[in-house]
């Protein structure tokens, strides 16, 4: 099920796994972060266990800081304007 989230240091918390809105969050499995970059917005989707929470923002500036300060162990998939996949994680080969 899909849930908006309106504040920058809420959605971080969620991807951090620290309570958020009253819930503990801490045992849900943090695995994709999609980015879906278009000409107007961006859209940060992290995929939970029981959620699809959604962060959206108009500002460009915005949207490169929560980049930065995304957590390593978030696997980051971007999404351009053209509907294309891009993993930004690389998986070595042995």
């Amino acid at each position: 099920m899909p849930k908006e989230i309106q504040d920058v240091k809420v959605f971080l918390s969620l991807m951090k796994g620290s309570e958020a809105q009253g819930k503990d969050t801490s045992k849900e499995p943090k695995k994709n972060l999609y980015i879906k970059e278009s000409k107007k917005i961006t859209k940060f989707k992290l995929r939970g266990k029981k959620y699809l929470f959604t962060f959206k923002t108009a500002d460009k500036n915005k949207a490169q800081k929560i980049q930065q300060t995304l957590p390593q162990n978030v696997n980051k998939i971007v999404i351009g304007a053209g509907g294309k996949k891009q993993q930004t994680k690389k998986k070595q080969k042995k």
